[in-house]
């Protein structure tokens, strides 16, 4: 999948949170276990094989499953942080 509006992310995620701004209608592919987490704004996310679409608002988060990709958008902005650790995203 190419898309000119997706960030590139070229270092791996470890057990402190990788804090990411997404700019109005910009998208990131994530790949791994961890978790990822909204901070500020509202995050579309699709998980790789799903039929279903979910929202993350501030304060929401998701799990990461291994081998499974999750695209993440978001229409006006918003705040993430990704760990390689579920209980290390906060």
């Amino acid at each position: 999948m190419e898309d000119r509006n997706m960030v590139p992310i070229l270092q791996a995620v470890n057990a402190v949170p990788l804090h990411i701004s997404l700019r109005r209608r910009e998208t990131l592919l994530v790949r791994g276990s961890g978790r990822v987490c909204c901070e500020a704004g509202e995050v579309w996310l699709t998980e790789s094989g799903s039929s279903g679409d979910n929202i993350l608002v501030a304060g929401d988060g998701w799990s990461l499953r291994p081998g499974i990709e999750v695209v993440l958008s978001t229409l006006a902005g918003a705040r993430l942080s990704i760990c390689s650790r579920p209980e290390a995203a906060v």
